[in-house]
């Protein structure tokens, strides 16, 4: 049933698709005049991990929880599967969209375009932000729906910011070594991975208190 929960939200995220082209072209808005694509970037990275997340919006309309329970889906499965798919709708986006604005850098601003093995990098603690983010978002998704979920973001952005000055903050000391590594590039995907984790056992627990 997995299988088909996924197959379920691609094609709702299909609908979308108008929306999904227009990417690049806000990447190329970025880059081409001004010759450097971390703010660009930075937006992409929010819009991915908002992508996922939305399609709990169109499961929950005209009752359709109702409908998706009486199927072979549990709720602890339904929960498990958000959270898969985000994250791989996330990283597809941020993969498409990152390597088309990393090349037209180098095409446009060939004298600011870094080597594709730095982007990647840049594209790992990019994703670490996108995951984050959707540990924040899909709890509340789930619990208020989408319409007060707006309300209750806006308060998660500001705690949101938070984090990101905190991880701009393990930025800078990522040359302080640990052992043979870099200390901060080993505990951000640990911390990163227990907050999801916690994110999604509160998830299962907001769905299986749910009446539908």
């Amino acid at each position: 049933m997995m299988k088909g929960l996924l197959m379920k939200d691609l094609k709702l995220m299909m609908t979308q698709f108008a929306f999904l082209i227009l990417l690049p072209a806000v990447g190329a808005v970025f880059v081409v005049p001004t010759g450097e694509m971390s703010m660009g970037f930075g937006y992409i990275t929010a819009i991915s991990g908002l992508i996922g997340v939305t399609t709990v919006n169109y499961d929950s309309y005209d009752n359709g929880f109702a409908y998706l329970f009486t199927l072979p889906v549990s709720r602890r499965g339904y929960v498990k599967e958000k959270y898969i798919f985000a994250a791989l709708s996330s990283v597809a986006v941020m993969m498409a969209v990152g390597v088309f604005m990393w090349a037209l850098m180098a095409a446009v601003h060939p004298e600011n375009a870094y080597a594709f093995t730095d982007f990647l990098g840049d594209m790992e603690n990019s994703y670490l932000i996108a995951l984050t983010a959707l540990a924040f978002m899909l709890p509340v998704f789930l619990k208020f729906g989408a319409e007060k979920s707006r309300f209750v973001l806006l308060i998660i952005a500001g705690i949101f910011m938070g984090v990101m000055i905190g991880v701009s903050q393990v930025e800078a000391l990522r040359d302080v070594e640990l052992g043979r590594g870099n200390w901060a590039r080993v505990i951000t995907p640990i911390l990163c991975l227990v907050w999801l984790s916690a994110s999604y056992l509160i998830s299962v627990r907001i769905m299986e208190k749910k009446d539908f």
